[in-house]
C-alpha cells in the first residue's frame, strides 16, 4: 500500500484514546479479544516540522521505551508515515492509564491510538482492518511477532474474532448489556519479553481431546456472544491447552479462579499471558465488585498484593479533541 498524501491539514494535533484489552478469554488463544471501559491512555500526536518523539507519561513510564524503534507508537507511526509518503514530523505523547506488561493490551493501545489518530489526522481513508493491519506492525516489538487479537478489540471495541490472518477477517460483535468484567492485577515483577516467555512454555503437540475440547468451548462462546448470553460466555471460558500450560506462571492462579467462582462469576480466564485475571460477571444476578474483591483476596492468599476492580466491555479508539 503506497499512496501519495498532501500534508496540508487543517489539523495540527490530535487527542486519542484508546481502550485496555483482554485476549483469549480461555479458549481464544490469538483469535478472541475484547475492549474495557477502563483503564484506558491517551495519546496525542502533534505535528512538528521534522523527526519523530515519543514521550510518556504516566506511574510506569520508566518502563517504556521512548526510542521510536522500540515503542509500538513509533513503529506504527513510521509504517504510516513511509506507507503514505507523510512528509512531517510528530510528537507523540502516550498518557500511561494500561500498565504494561500485565496482560491488558498496553502495547495494543499506544499502537491503535497512532494508527486511528494518524488516519482522521492526514484522512488516509483507512478502514478498521487497514487500521488493525498498521497497528499489528507494532506488537512486533512488544511481543516479537504481529498478532491482531488486542489491537483489533482497541480499534473495533466491543468483543472480536480473529478468523484468520491471511487473509486477515475479523469478526466484530457488541458484548451483552449485562456483562461486566472483574479484573485483578496482582503486583509481581514483569519479566523483559514476558510475552514471549509466556509462550515458550506452550505445548508443542495437542492431543485429539483437547482439540475438540477447546474447538467446542470456543465455539459456544462466540455463540454466547452473538445470542447475548453472559452465562454461556462464562461457562465457555475453560481452555485445556493455553491456560494450564501458563497457570504455573501466575502465583495464586488457582486460587483466585476458585473465589471468584464462589463469588457468582460465569467464568474466569487469565487476561492474555497474564499475570493479570479476568471473571464474566451477569450483572443481573451478581455484583461484580464483589467478584473482583473475591479475586484480590484470592492473590492475597497466596501472598500477593493486587488490584482489582469491576469494568464493562468499552468501546473502540476514538478521538477526544482535534486542534487546528
Amino acid at each position: 500500500m503506497l499512496l501519495i498524501c498532501s500534508v496540508g491539514s487543517e489539523m495540527k494535533e490530535i487527542l486519542i484514546k484508546a481502550p485496555a484489552t483482554t485476549a483469549n478469554l480461555g479458549p481464544g488463544f490469538d483469535v478472541f479479544g475484547m475492549a474495557l471501559e477502563r483503564p484506558s491512555d491517551k495519546v496525542r500526536i502533534t505535528l512538528i516540522p521534522k523527526g519523530l518523539e515519543i514521550k510518556v507519561h504516566g506511574p510506569a513510564k520508566e518502563e517504556i521505551p521512548t526510542d521510536p524503534e522500540r515503542n509500538t507508537a513509533g513503529v506504527v507511526a513510521k509504517e504510516v508515515l513511509k506507507a503514505f509518503s507523510l512528509g512531517t514530523g510528530l510528537r507523540i505523547e502516550i498518557e500511561k492509564g494500561i500498565l504494561p506488561g500485565v496482560g491488558l493490551g498496553s502495547s495494543a493501545a499506544s499502537a491503535a491510538a497512532v494508527a486511528f489518530g494518524l488516519n482522521v489526522l492526514f484522512n488516509l481513508e483507512m478502514d478498521r482492518k487497514d487500521l488493525t493491519r498498521m497497528a499489528m506492525k507494532g506488537e512486533v516489538v512488544s511481543a516479537g511477532f504481529e498478532h491482531a487479537d488486542n489491537v483489533s478489540a482497541a480499534i473495533y471495541g466491543g468483543f472480536v474474532i480473529v478468523k484468520s490472518y491471511r487473509p486477515l477477517e475479523i469478526i466484530h460483535l457488541e458484548p451483552p448489556q449485562n456483562l461486566h468484567v472483574a479484573v485483578a492485577i496482582p503486583k509481581v515483577p514483569v519479566p523483559p519479553k514476558k510475552t514471549m516467555k509466556a509462550r515458550s512454555v506452550l505445548p508443542r503437540e495437542v492431543p485429539m481431546r483437547k482439540l475438540v475440547h477447546n474447538v467446542g468451548h470456543a465455539a459456544a462462546l462466540a455463540a454466547g456472544f452473538a445470542i447475548g448470553d453472559v452465562d454461556l460466555i462464562g461457562r465457555s471460558m475453560l481452555d485445556v491447552v493455553v491456560e494450564p500450560a501458563r497457570a504455573s506462571l501466575v502465583p495464586g492462579y488457582r486460587e483466585v479462579r476458585e473465589k471468584a467462582l464462589e463469588a457468582g462469576a460465569c467464568g474466569v480466564a487469565l487476561s492474555g499471558a497474564g499475570p493479570s485475571m479476568i471473571a464474566v460477571v451477569n450483572a443481573l444476578e451478581v455484583d461484580a465488585s464483589k467478584v473482583a474483591e473475591a479475586m484480590r483476596e484470592g492473590f492475597e492468599s497466596a501472598g500477593l498484593s493486587a488490584e482489582a476492580f469491576y469494568t464493562r466491555p468499552g468501546r473502540g479508539v476514538h478521538v477526544l479533541e482535534e486542534n487546528p
